[in-house]
């Protein structure tokens, strides 16, 4: 199944009224194909959900943090389906992205708190990936790297006043 169209049809806002008929329509699949696939309307969320925070695991994976970057653009609606707070069921997905980074995180050096560090750092980054889309400027590795910079700058100034 292309999670990809799956995603823009979960984030489209018709899909709210949308039936399974109409989404296996949209997708190009007989309805039992995709009852095959996913049993439920919920079952199909969450499949989809799991498939893109797959797939964004698997950008930072290769690329680490600019992976995050390059997968909103390149999915714009996994991005959306992952992080535009309409699936409570992606929270889940989402807190598998926190642990990898909190690894990564922990990997880097001593951190009293590294799940809220995680949880911050994806946060932020979401934020930036978010209004970079919102905006329709490429979110460009040495652009990032410098925001990020301030960011760091500032929390310096906040732990040390």
């Amino acid at each position: 199944m292309d999670f990809s169209a799956v995603a823009e049809a979960l984030t489209d806002p018709a899909f709210e009224r949308a039936s399974m008929a109409s989404v296996a329509r949209r997708l190009g699949v007989a309805k039992p194909t995709l009852y095959r696939m996913a049993g439920s309307r919920q079952e199909l969320i969450s499949i989809s959900i799991d498939a893109e925070a797959e797939r964004l695991l698997e950008h930072i994976g290769s690329a680490g943090i600019a992976g995050f970057f390059r997968f909103a653009p390149d999915s714009p609606a996994g991005f959306v389906l992952l992080f535009g707070d309409r699936y409570p069921e992606a929270r889940q997905a989402v807190r598998r992205v926190e642990n990898r980074l909190r690894l990564a995180v922990t990997r880097e050096g001593e951190v009293s708190h590294p799940d809220v560090v995680a949880a911050g750092l994806l946060g932020l980054i979401a934020g930036l990936a978010r209004r970079a889309l919102e905006d329709g400027t490429p979110a460009e590795p040495e652009r990032l790297r410098s925001d990020l910079d301030v960011v760091a700058k500032l929390v310096a100034q906040i732990s040390d006043g």
